[in-house]
């Protein structure tokens, strides 16, 4: 991987766009997003059962549109007809049903917002998942302005291989490793890290992921440290004072006055 030079900022990453304020994962809470300024689009993305990367975070479709069944099995031209705002309700009581909201290809997603940094996270626990969202993302040259992550070891480790330019997240164990040995002497340098962020939320599982102590230990070894998801105000600016890199949001109209 091309390491980027390390620069401490604090930025907000739209979760999804939004849960709330938009149907999620979709272009109406993405332009949502960027209207308030957000600095990355955070979403997910399923791959379709003919090999098509779909931006949707579930395994199945009722939750958010007017299909059924699981993402994996349901065909890109059946995906791409469904109403993704069909279970959507504002904070206001507005609806999103039948208002024309699809659902996004990863490759529409990055053709949309050519200039716009997007976090990955690939949903998908296989190799084909991984293969084809490095192929959309170079097909689109967007290597530069993207980070990926996953909660599957093995796909990461696999994009990781085919994608050695691509800047990715840890994963738990390695969240693991440098949490329990950052006061250990550092037998690397930090460049030969195998990942730039940590994406974790501010506790797992009672242990302190959010201390201060812990995201100076990252960011001595040029690592940002990316916390979700943050929707409080008080939260929000009490990790930017620790010196938090940044948070995962679903109110980017609350969060992006913090960093200006």
């Amino acid at each position: 991987m091309v390491r980027p030079s390390f620069e401490p900022s604090f930025e907000i990453y739209a979760h999804r766009g939004s849960t709330v304020l938009a149907p999620e994962n979709t272009a109406v809470a993405f332009d949502l997003a960027l209207g308030h300024r957000a600095d990355v689009l955070e979403t997910d993305v399923r791959l379709s059962r003919d090999g098509v990367v779909f931006v949707t975070h579930d395994a199945r479709l009722e939750r958010t549109t007017d299909g059924a069944g699981r993402v994996r099995e349901s065909m890109a031209g059946a995906l791409g007809r469904l109403d993704a705002g069909y279970r959507f309700v504002d904070p206001d009581g507005r609806a999103a049903r039948g208002t024309g909201v699809t659902l996004l290809t990863l490759e529409a997603l990055l053709e949309r917002y050519p200039d716009t940094r997007v976090n990955i996270d690939i949903k998908d626990p296989e190799d084909v998942a991984a293969d084809a969202v490095a192929d959309v993302i170079e097909r689109a040259g967007a290597a530069a302005r993207v980070s990926v992550g996953s909660f599957h070891a093995p796909t990461l480790a696999r994009f990781r291989t085919i994608s050695p330019d691509v800047a990715t997240a840890a994963t738990r164990d390695e969240v693991a490793a440098l949490y329990f040995g950052r006061l250990l002497p550092r037998a690397r340098r930090p460049s030969t890290l195998p990942y730039r962020w940590l994406q974790i939320p501010p506790t797992w599982h009672g242990i302190p992921l959010a201390t201060r102590a812990f995201i100076e230990a990252a960011r001595s070894r040029e690592v940002g440290a990316i916390y979700w998801t943050i929707n409080e105000p008080d939260a929000m600016r009490a990790l930017l004072e620790r010196g938090a890199s940044g948070i995962v949001t679903d109110r980017p109209d609350l969060a992006h006055t913090l960093q200006r």
